[in-house]
């Protein structure tokens, strides 16, 4: 058996919460077709050993990231189906309401979505001063949110790294989706954000899949760089890329260009 062990000790400059993490992947594995490890253990006491740990099964695969490449279109489109099916059946496990997830599932401090998501602005922004800018716009576009009421899991991760692929009987699968660390209530639009900002991530195949699934909401695209702007300001990398990334959703939400981080 090929195993991953993840460890993180008191001083881990990341919460790891390791046995939340093993509850979605549990949660995941039962409501959903997608591949999951298999957890193996999970202990966040230091009672036996001064490590955080989570062992799970592993599930060869390698990165959409690297795959994506070397894939002709009829190969791309079956996987952007596959990715949007996927990410549909996450979006269809709910919650009773919003917030931040526990290791029994439900969360603690249920708000409303927007109380919510300021309340993730906080914690993920770490400059006082663009947090400050988001929970501003956040204030002023308030009535573009009042119809979102249903509580989906959000994985806010999906990156290229963290979805994988392998190749079986000479076609491409999704083999599993990792790093559920930073999921949460939230609302699925945060994640098609994210997704549609992130290169390569989406083609028309996708949101054919997922819309079989999952309904979008007609106030998506005003909505969208809010979300977008979220992820910018909580990482604030000053390269030319990110920059002008974040220079484009500015101008798209009409605020004032941002030149430096």
């Amino acid at each position: 058996m090929q195993v991953v062990v993840k460890l993180a000790g008191r001083d881990a400059p990341i919460a790891c919460p390791f046995d939340r993490t093993a509850m979605l992947h549990r949660l995941v594995a039962a409501k959903t077709n997608i591949p999951m490890p298999e957890v193996l253990a999970v202990d966040v006491s230091y009672q036996t050993v001064p490590w955080r740990y989570f062992i799970k099964r592993h599930i060869p695969g390698q990165e959409w990231a690297k795959v994506r490449e070397h894939l002709n279109q009829q190969e791309l489109a079956n996987a952007y189906r596959q990715m949007g099916d996927a990410v549909a059946q996450l979006h269809a496990i709910r919650f009773p309401s919003f917030g931040e997830l526990s290791t029994e599932g439900a969360h603690s401090n249920a708000a409303p979505y927007l109380t919510a998501l300021a309340e993730r602005a906080r914690h993920f922004i770490q400059s006082e001063h663009w947090r400050d800018l988001f929970l501003s716009v956040l204030e002023q576009s308030a009535y573009l949110f009042s119809d979102v009421h249903n509580a989906s899991l959000c994985h806010e991760d999906l990156h290229g790294h963290n979805i994988l692929f392998r190749l079986e009987d000479g076609q491409w699968r999704l083999a599993t989706i990792l790093d559920f660390d930073k999921a949460w209530a939230g609302h699925n639009e945060s994640d098609l954000a994210r997704l549609e900002f992130w290169r390569s991530m989406m083609g028309k195949e996708f949101w054919g899949a997922y819309e079989k699934i999952q309904r979008i909401e007609p106030l998506y695209q005003q909505r969208r760089p809010i979300y977008q702007l979220l992820w910018c300001l909580e990482y604030a990398q000053p390269t030319a890329e990110h920059l002008a990334d974040t220079q484009r959703v500015c101008a798209e939400l009409g605020l004032a260009s941002i030149e430096h981080f």
